[in-house]
């Protein structure tokens, strides 16, 4: 059923002149008639008793008229809610991100403002590690994955990485340690000694290999004791005293049991967040989180 005649249907039943009619809907009178027949032959009922000089409603046109604004809105709804989605409007937009994510400042600002300029996204947020983002990525069981590394993620020609920002790798030392007297940089050396609370390698945050690198170029291989999954809980076992953890700066801002955080010498102590989504053709939920994100 074409919806353009049902439109000329209710302009028709409103005015009930076929001049007038045909005035409203910007089209000549003959034409409208001719469409308005076709209506008729086509719903099987004749809607207008015709007059010569006025147009009533049948029955079936008194019957058909609320049906057919309905129809009408109804189609207007469609027609907004695709325009919508295709603007990024509504849907759904499903992001990954590490447990030291919600601790930076940029990822729960970039968070806030997108909720706030697309109030009809569903904003569906997974904590994961970096291997687990990239694989559901694969299986698209999520849209956006944000992740940690030294460097750009091994990723597949399907995905792109964008570096977001880097922030440098400090110490977390448990209370009253010896070093947190240090008033100066530390250097990886002086952690010879010590016991490390680490990420374990399987997370695929990067960062295991490069403290594991970073320590053998200062002569030593570090004597793991604990291994956690999450931030928090690194941080934790550190204030616990299980051990002393290289961490980003961005968790400084975790007062965990008088955890005390010390900045290091080396330079190349550092680790950055990347946001990976797909390379080719994104949803436009997803093009406007990755504008945001590199604009923030």
């Amino acid at each position: 059923m074409d919806l353009r005649r049902i439109r000329y249907f209710v302009v028709l039943a409103e005015t009930l002149h076929f001049g007038r009619a045909a005035l409203r809907l910007n089209i000549a009178q003959p034409p409208l008639s001719q469409q308005i027949r076709v209506l008729e032959e086509e719903l099987g009922a004749q809607l207008f008793d015709r007059g010569n000089r006025r147009v009533d409603l049948t029955p079936a046109g008194k019957a058909l008229l609320p049906e057919a604004r309905a129809l009408l809105a109804q189609a207007e709804r469609v027609s907004t809610v695709a325009a919508r989605a295709q603007r990024g409007e509504i849907g759904e937009l499903r992001v990954g991100l590490t447990g030291s994510a919600a601790f930076t400042a940029l990822i729960p600002r970039l968070i806030l403002n997108y909720r706030q300029r697309f109030p009809g996204v569903h904003l569906r947020i997974e904590e994961l590690t970096t291997q687990e983002q990239l694989a559901a990525l694969l299986e698209q069981r999520l849209d956006v994955a944000i992740v940690r590394g030294i460097s750009a993620p091994d990723l597949p020609p399907t995905l792109r990485a964008t570096r977001l920002f880097e922030d440098s790798l400090i110490v977390a030392l448990p209370p009253h340690h010896r070093l947190t007297a240090a008033a100066k940089p530390l250097t990886i050396g002086a952690l010879a000694d010590e016991t490390f609370v680490m990420y374990p390698r399987e997370s695929g945050t990067g960062v295991y290999d490069q403290i594991i690198a970073l320590c053998r170029q200062a002569g030593f291989a570090p004597r793991i004791g604990q291994e956690a999954r999450a931030a928090p809980t690194i941080v934790g076992l550190v204030a616990a005293g299980l051990g002393v953890a290289l961490v980003p700066e961005s968790l400084r801002s975790m007062n965990a049991n008088g955890v005390v955080y010390r900045p290091l010498k080396e330079k190349g102590a550092r680790s950055a967040m990347w946001l990976v989504l797909r390379a080719q053709q994104p949803s436009s939920q997803e093009a406007a989180f990755a504008a945001m994100a590199k604009a923030a």
